[in-house]
């Protein structure tokens, strides 16, 4: 039996990650480039910590990281 990583944004988190990739894109957009995309750096910390999350170096929110066996 093997393992999945599943990580989960909460809903703050989520909300603040589309503020800053509409901003990003529309921007871009307005430059009139290709969208670029975003990155998402999540630290993974011991389970009984937050796990937090940052887009393009911003720290947005925390995570939930579990370990599901498939």
């Amino acid at each position: 039996m093997g393992k999945k990583l599943v990580i989960t944004l909460d809903e703050s988190t989520t909300s603040n990650y589309f503020k800053l990739a509409r901003k990003k894109t529309a921007a871009e957009v307005n430059e009139e480039c290709e969208p670029s995309g975003s990155s998402l750096t999540i630290d993974i910390a011991p389970s009984h910590y937050d796990s937090y999350v940052s887009c393009e170096n911003n720290e947005i929110g925390i995570a939930s990281v579990d370990l599901v066996d498939v």
